[in-house]
């Protein structure tokens, strides 16, 4: 039989909950560094400088940046919904993208 539910429920009612808001603290981020956001729905952050960001189910340094999308830094405040089907485990990896350093501040939810 055929698969007829083109959303899930959420998707439908264009609903989005997160049970959680852990403010992270403040990080200078000079190399790639990451972080496991497995158990979170979305990443919320803002950062000083340009950064490159990617998610991965790999702990070791994945960031190819040369095809790797980045954030502009300033006074933006971004919204990343974490994918779901990398693995079990997901990182966020992110990397200043001027090598001057760039603090960003990070909340995951």
């Amino acid at each position: 039989m055929a698969n007829l539910q083109k959303f899930r429920a959420h998707e439908s009612l264009n609903a989005d909950t997160a049970a959680n808001w852990d403010i992270q603290t403040v990080n200078s981020i000079t190399t790639a560094e990451s972080y496991d956001v497995s158990d979170y729905h979305t990443v919320h952050l803002i950062s000083t400088q340009d950064i490159y960001f990617e998610f991965t189910d790999s702990s070791t340094d994945a960031l190819a940046t040369a095809n790797t999308l980045y954030l502009m830094g300033g006074d933006t405040i971004y919204s990343l919904k974490v994918p779901r089907g990398l693995g079990d485990t997901i990182y966020l990896w992110i990397e200043d993208k001027s090598g001057s350093g760039a603090s960003v501040r990070m909340v995951l939810s």
